[in-house]
């Protein structure tokens, strides 16, 4: 599979989930839960937060690809 393959797999998955939270009314964000130093590079770290929890975490080297971690480990675990 091409990385452009990749990217477009992540971001159906993160506009997937963005778009079930706003047919179920649902309010969802992805937040900023955590910066550090590994390795001599930084890891980001970001919740999926649905209606005020956190509902999943993903973790990377850069903030969007944080987020559509999270947002995959979001629709796992709603089964979407």
């Amino acid at each position: 599979m091409f990385v452009e393959d990749l990217e477009s797999v992540d971001i159906n998955l993160k506009n997937k989930l963005i778009g079930w939270a706003s047919r179920n009314g649902k309010a969802l964000s992805f937040e900023l839960a955590g910066e550090k130093m590994e390795s001599g590079r930084r890891v980001f770290t970001l919740n999926a937060v649905l209606d005020g929890e956190v509902l999943a975490q993903g973790k990377a080297f850069n903030k969007k690809d944080a987020s559509q971690i999270a947002a995959q480990q979001a629709i796992l675990k709603l089964g979407l």
